[in-house]
């Protein structure tokens, strides 16, 4: 029987130092992964969608790391179907949810709460009936931060669809997920360190008749999505994961980049006059932390082995890991306070 552990190890031995930075990511995310499994497993978080809410980086784990594997000819690296393939090629995109225009992205958004809205219409109890009081939308809280929405959820998974038979399709296609995720831990679940004791909670919504927002409107609604994607990033990873890892810097890098043009369209669309400093915007930067490609970036000279992202971020900006991420969270912080502003 072969000895899967040993022989891998075997294998990332003959990897060259840009690959071994790449193999590291990935194995990052697949134990990112491994952690939202081990909390949803606490009766307490088993109601919320952070899992949910974590698709589009799920999907670029998954789409990144068997083409990756392929690529450097790794030997028992699972592969996906031609199923799969289509799946998650179509998850991934998830991340580039605001590379749309804001018309675009405001038709996507309605669109989804209406099916949300028919369907749950359409499964009302006897109460709900007499009363007249149904929830379309189920959002999640985290440290007093609203870090997502069922309707983000909805939009970014391939099927589409707000009943029962979405969870076996989804459990399906997540099963090869699982299996790379194991293969580049080398078979061991590595969990990062989470607050146990945090709370979180899912209040669930109508909109517009009974909701949190102030500005009840379409424009609210877009700006609210914003705010729960931006916070999935900066309260919910940065802060219910205790350890500092990729993740908190990459996964909101990602949304920041498409963010920067995004709002400029918003503001010319709805009048409004948000603001997000562009500074840290760099293509070169995105297309390495959405992909494990990182050949056509970094040399072995630019490598930082004691830097959190392996010295990507020293390349870009001339700051490490901590020195990026603060400017960053710095300009996403701003950015939500503006939107709260107008909304509650």
């Amino acid at each position: 029987m072969i000895d899967y552990e040993r022989f891998m190890r075997q294998q990332l031995k003959k990897l060259n130092p840009v690959q071994q930075v790449a193999y590291s990511l990935i194995k990052g995310d697949a134990r990112f992964i491994f952690t939202l499994i081990d909390i949803s497993k606490e009766p307490s978080k088993a109601d919320n969608n952070y899992m949910m809410m974590s698709q589009p980086y799920i999907g670029l784990f998954a789409n990144g790391a068997e083409q990756w594997g392929r690529k450097v000819g790794l030997r028992f690296v699972p592969n996906f179907s031609t199923e799969e393939n289509t799946y998650y090629s179509l998850l991934r995109q998830g991340h580039k949810l605001l590379d749309k225009t804001y018309k675009e992205y405001r038709l996507q958004l309605m669109d989804t709460l209406k099916q949300s809205d028919d369907y749950f219409y359409s499964i009302r109890t006897p109460l709900s009936i007499a009363t007249n009081v149904y929830y379309n939308v189920g959002t999640d809280i985290c440290h007093g931060e609203y870090c997502g929405n069922t309707i983000l959820c909805g939009i970014y998974m391939p099927f589409k669809g707000f009943d029962n038979s979405m969870g076996p399709k989804i459990r399906d296609m997540s099963v090869v997920t699982g299996k790379l995720a194991s293969f580049f831990c080398l078979g061991k679940p590595y969990v990062y360190e989470y607050d146990h004791l945090c709370e979180l909670s899912s209040p669930d919504y109508h909109f517009f008749n009974n909701c949190p927002l102030k500005l009840n409107n379409e424009v609210g609604f877009v700006l609210f999505s914003i705010l729960c994607s931006i916070n999935y990033c900066i309260v919910f990873v940065e802060k219910y994961i205790t350890e500092e890892i990729p993740q908190k810097f990459k996964f909101c890098y990602l949304m920041y980049y498409y963010l920067c043009d995004f709002i400029l369209d918003l503001n010319k669309e709805t009048g409004l006059n948000l603001f997000l400093n562009s500074d840290l915007k760099n293509r070169e930067l995105r297309n390495c932390l959405a992909h494990y490609g990182l050949g056509q970036y970094i040399k072995n000279s630019d490598i930082v082995q004691s830097d959190v992202l392996k010295g990507l971020t020293i390349k870009a900006f001339k700051k490490d890991y901590f020195e990026a991420k603060e400017e960053l969270y710095k300009f996403m912080n701003e950015l939500v306070d503006q939107i709260k502003r107008i909304i509650f």
